[in-house]
């Protein structure tokens, strides 16, 4: 029975990938904002990012170079930079973005979110670490497991005054505007990423950050990894139906199929059970050079 209950839930998911679609948008004065956290080159940015917000005059040359305003962040770190723009930049709505991020057509799904908190969900690039990043998408659209993902995501100028209080006093950006958000609109959309440093290292913290933001998303992601781990080794045919899920998604992503995930995506519910699971025995984790260790 509980191998049918999961068969039936992927089936109604990859029926559902065929139908996404991303809503129209409102006619809202949006910013796009990226937050620098060293200095790169940022010319992939110009004309779809309104401002950068750097640390220090190294950074803002780059901004400069590459064609972009900037604005100096009057905190420290990524919330900071946030905060900042929230209090110095004047809009209707504010998309943040991860200067590891590519632009695309989500960028303008999320400058449609007039009036809302919402976010997209990343595809890393990076081919194994992609196995990991897709993971809790299905959830985030469940009103009790809704989760802010930090490299991209809205705020409407009506709560700019709280997000920006929350961000001064957490320094985990996603964790910080969770809080504030109550209702989040998750978007149909994909974000092309680049791939963390420490892969194994990203896998943990992600899960933890997740345990420690909303504890029912880490549940409810961690129970069905393993459940459906267990149901494929019965049933095999899961794998392909999964590896369908895995094609669409990257077509949605990348405007195309990226084949050699697709070929990896059996490995893809493994690896997450085996890192929730990992999760389970973490009370913290580091976040660019800070130890958080519970709600902001």
């Amino acid at each position: 029975m509980w191998i049918l209950a999961v068969l039936a839930y992927e089936l109604l998911h990859l029926a559902a990938e065929f139908s996404l679609r991303v809503a129209e948008g409102g006619g809202c004065k949006a910013v796009v904002v990226l937050p620098v956290r060293r200095p790169r080159d940022l010319r992939r940015f110009a004309g779809s990012v309104d401002y950068v917000v750097v640390d220090d005059l190294e950074d803002a040359k780059v901004a400069e170079a590459a064609g972009l305003r900037w604005v100096l962040n009057r905190y420290s770190g990524k919330s900071g930079a946030l905060a900042t723009a929230l209090e110095t930049v004047d809009a209707d709505l504010y998309v943040f973005i991860d200067d590891d991020a590519y632009p695309g057509r989500w960028l303008e799904a999320l400058r449609g979110a007039c009036g809302r908190f919402a976010t997209a969900y990343r595809w890393v690039l990076d081919k194994f670490q992609n196995l990991f990043s897709l993971g809790g998408f299905d959830w985030m659209v469940w009103r009790q497991t809704r989760f802010l993902y930090g490299g991209a995501m809205t705020v409407p100028a009506a709560r700019r005054r709280e997000a920006a209080e929350a961000l001064k006093k957490c320094p985990v950006d996603d964790m910080a505007l969770t809080a504030v958000a109550g209702d989040i609109e998750v978007l149909p959309v994909l974000v092309p990423m680049e791939g963390a440093e420490d892969a194994w290292g990203f896998f943990l913290r992600q899960a933890t950050a997740a345990k420690l933001a909303n504890f029912r998303l880490w549940l409810v992601e961690t129970f069905y990894y393993v459940l459906w781990t267990a149901a494929a080794v019965f049933f095999p045919p899961l794998f392909l139906i999964h590896a369908a899920r895995t094609a669409l998604r990257s077509r949605r992503a990348l405007g195309r199929v990226d084949w050699a995930h697709v070929v990896l995506s059996p490995l893809e519910r493994p690896l997450q059970a085996a890192v929730f699971l990992a999760s389970a025995f973490r009370r913290c984790f580091e976040w660019r050079g800070r130890v958080v260790c519970g709600k902001c």
